[in-house]
């Protein structure tokens, strides 16, 4: 992993965006990985099919949780659409090693540290596929 890679992972996960906000939300769905152990919730707000506002909560690692953050950082104020649209793409990104800051652009580029990890990468993924839950129960 680059060591640029590791300081913006290892920033997001002591100062996460969006961890612990109590917010109202118009859904909220609880995601697990049972070969790390993580168990993550994603609360996401939509007003006229924009997130207005999105949260996360749960016990889970460095990843997961940096993850977490880039995602509550980068989605917030983004059309619900395009949100699930991003999600997808990082998702299959990762599974397929596909340079992220190509993909969706820089801010994702630390989350190109993990790809070779597959367990790794699963942690990463995690929020995204869990914000999946929360678009398919909203979606438009």
């Amino acid at each position: 992993m680059s060591a640029l890679y590791q300081q913006a992972l290892l920033a997001h996960h002591q100062s996460p965006v969006g961890f612990n906000l109590d917010i109202k939300f118009d859904s909220a769905k609880s995601g697990h990985n049972p070969a790390c152990g993580d168990e993550i919730t994603v609360k996401v707000a939509v007003t006229d099919g924009v997130i207005t506002d999105i949260a996360f909560d749960g016990d889970s690692c460095a990843i997961c949780r940096a993850s977490a953050s880039i995602m509550c950082e980068q989605l917030k104020v983004t059309p619900f659409t395009q949100a699930k649209n991003i999600a997808d793409k990082l998702i299959a990104g990762l599974e397929s090693k596909e340079n992220l800051s190509e993909l969706l652009g820089d801010s994702y580029a630390p989350l190109n540290a993990v790809a070779s990890f597959p367990i790794r990468a699963q942690c990463a993924q995690l929020p995204w596929q869990t914000f999946q839950l929360c678009f398919e129960e909203l979606k438009p």
